[in-house]
């Protein structure tokens, strides 16, 4: 079922967390931007699955309730959490905050301009069309009206391994690739497979058609040689030796590890 499915994306990998344990200790000390408060920044909500809620007021969902978790362990009472453009976040700005969550895999460019804890998720690039729609093989995706944000890396994915007979439509939110894909001014959108499971779960018509082989790290991001990356990276993996993120999973993603990505067909774009 996609929900395990989608659970078993988000937490594969969290054993690969590293740097300490939180708060004072040999691994560092986290000294937030303002005292006694965790401000960490993503894009606009609601993010289906993983914010729910507005910007004024979140209410939920995975990486809120890691947020939360995070502030927990980094001795700290306060949650603040602000919102950019991902296109903004990926490049630097983090809008005064601690700490970025939002589904950030680190590359080379972004880790010019920002600091990575070690990846705490693995996951697959996944299309997402209507539901009914089928996309057996690359050139039938190829065919196909790509939509794509802005600013993520699935612009070089789309680009490299798809290669569409058309340049796909660029947008800046992830609202306006499920609006393109609702009024079929695209056929096609490729989003982390956690966040198209989500997607097919809260958006009706919308449904994980296919992923790539090879996957994708995901990473908590902070500012530019912040001295807070072993803390926050320590925190992790706390909560991941513990349990703690399974059971968030659990909660808001609605299932435990109990299935794979290899659920969802595969689509080969090697010549192979």
């Amino acid at each position: 079922m996609r929900t395990a499915r989608l659970t078993c994306a988000v937490v594969a990998g969290l054993a690969a967390l590293a740097l300490g344990c939180g708060g004072e200790s040999a691994s560092g000390t986290f000294e937030p931007v303002t005292a006694d408060t965790l401000t960490v920044v993503t894009e606009p909500l609601p993010i289906a699955g993983f914010w729910e809620g507005t910007d004024e007021k979140p209410t939920g969902g995975l990486e809120y309730a890691i947020a939360d978790e995070l502030r927990s362990r980094l001795g700290v009472a306060k949650l603040v959490v602000r919102t950019r453009p991902f296109e903004q976040i990926a490049g630097g700005d983090l809008a005064g905050a601690d700490v970025a969550l939002d589904l950030l895999t680190p590359t080379p460019a972004r880790e010019k301009v920002l600091e990575f804890t070690t990846p705490y998720a693995q996951s697959p690039p996944a299309l997402v069309s209507r539901t009914g729609e089928d996309v057996p093989d690359v050139q039938t995706a190829q065919e196909l009206r790509w939509v794509v944000k802005r600013g993520t890396t699935f612009e070089d994915i789309i680009a490299d391994q798809i290669r569409p007979d058309e340049p796909p439509l660029a947008v800046d939110t992830r609202a306006e690739v499920l609006e393109a894909l609702a009024t079929r001014r695209a056929d096609v959108a490729m989003f982390d497979l956690p966040a198209a499971d989500a997607i097919e779960q809260d958006v009706p018509g919308l449904s994980v058609v296919a992923r790539l082989a090879d996957t994708e790290p995901i990473a908590a991001a902070l500012p530019k040689d912040s001295t807070n990356a072993q803390a926050v990276g320590a925190a992790l993996r706390a909560m991941d030796a513990d349990g703690t993120i399974d059971r968030l999973a659990e909660r808001w993603l609605g299932a435990s590890l109990q299935a794979s990505a290899d659920n969802t067909p595969l689509l080969r774009t090697d010549p192979t």
